[in-house]
């Protein structure tokens, strides 16, 4: 994230005080196996009903984040450094991104519906989504409010910091200072997975940044199931098909395979000054897993990747692990995301 000779890097992550008590119960055991107790009691739905709101007013309508909502929401944390030495100036910015709690999906619509949801929250949703696709509560970081004063509840503000912002410039303004890019692994079709409209990847990301003014200059999509080429593209937009890539393909987890996504993304020329957004979702534990831990062991992977949706699945001690799995990737400065 550039300013001149100033730039502002990643420091750490803060879980908010309703995600350590997630975490803290998932490991103790107090919490795993007895998640819905928790998520379905007076003090969960007030929490998940706010924080649901919020989100969906800031990515669909760039509404501030209610005052009383701001406590439950994570943060990632930068700092400014400039000059060519990269000097720390002492400034920081903090982002908000929704808490890993209960199984990390929709924590409304994820286990049954308790007495007192209003039918508004707990059965609307925008397109794209409905109640077991449901990815109204992620804070995508577009939408994500950042301040510098973040003890002063009126300081939080909507746009104007991140990657996805160009430094700054309008396309009007100033040719793109970088590139937009989204690797969607386990793609199916644009239009959605064997013809659900909600479960769609790549469209969702899409319009959803689309409404923060972020297009995406590459869509790199793979996709092992076999697909018609016909199929393939007749829900791709015309004006995104120079734009969209497609591998009809299985991704490698071989850091040099063939197929490697992330020797790709490499080969691609990516920097750390584009955004690079990752979906992962394809029904194999054993991959998903192998990818995930060489963005881990990797600083240039995880300098590169800006945010990534994850659907893991793991047979056993799924959201325990999925939990510190997660929180490391946030901790190296990825806004990291549970799938549905």
């Amino acid at each position: 994230m550039g300013d001149g000779m100033c730039k502002w890097v990643f420091a750490r992550y803060e879980p908010s005080e309703w995600e350590k008590q997630w975490y803290a119960g998932e490991w103790s055991g107090e919490r795993s196996g007895h998640e819905c107790q928790f998520l379905t009691s007076l003090e969960g739905v007030d929490r998940s009903v706010r924080m649901v709101r919020s989100v969906q007013g800031a990515v669909l309508r760039r509404e501030a984040i209610a005052r009383d909502a701001i406590g439950l929401f994570s943060r990632m944390v930068y700092t400014q450094r400039c000059g060519t030495a990269m000097k720390a100036t002492g400034r920081t910015r903090a982002q908000l991104i929704e808490p890993l709690v209960g199984f990390l999906r929709d924590p409304i619509t994820i286990c049954p519906r308790p007495p007192g949801i209003p039918d508004d929250v707990y059965s609307t949703f925008a397109k794209g989504e409905d109640s077991a696709q449901s990815k109204r509560h992620y804070l995508i970081g577009p939408a994500a409010p950042w301040s510098q004063t973040p003890n002063n509840p009126a300081t939080w503000r909507i746009g104007g910091f991140g990657p996805w912002e160009r430094n700054g410039a309008s396309k009007a303004q100033a040719p793109r200072a970088h590139q937009n890019i989204l690797m969607d692994l386990g793609a199916s079709v644009y239009s959605g997975w064997h013809g659900i409209e909600t479960a769609v990847g790549a469209w969702w990301i899409v319009e959803r940044s689309k409404k923060h003014t972020v297009d995406f200059d590459w869509i790199v999509s793979f996709e092992l199931e076999k697909i018609d080429p016909d199929t393939l593209f007749a829900s791709v937009p015309a004006a995104l098909l120079p734009h969209y890539v497609y591998f009809n393909q299985g991704v490698d987890k071989a850091p040099e395979g063939r197929w490697n996504p992330w020797r790709i993304l490499q080969g691609m020329g990516a920097l750390a000054d584009d955004y690079v957004v990752v979906k992962l979702d394809i029904d194999n534990p054993e991959i998903e897993d192998a990818l995930v831990d060489q963005i881990l062991k990797s600083p240039t992977l995880f300098g590169l990747i800006d945010e990534m949706y994850m659907e893991r699945h793991a047979p056993t001690d799924y959201t325990k692990v999925t939990y510190r799995i997660f929180t490391e990737m946030r901790s190296k400065g990825i806004r990291m995301h549970a799938w549905p």
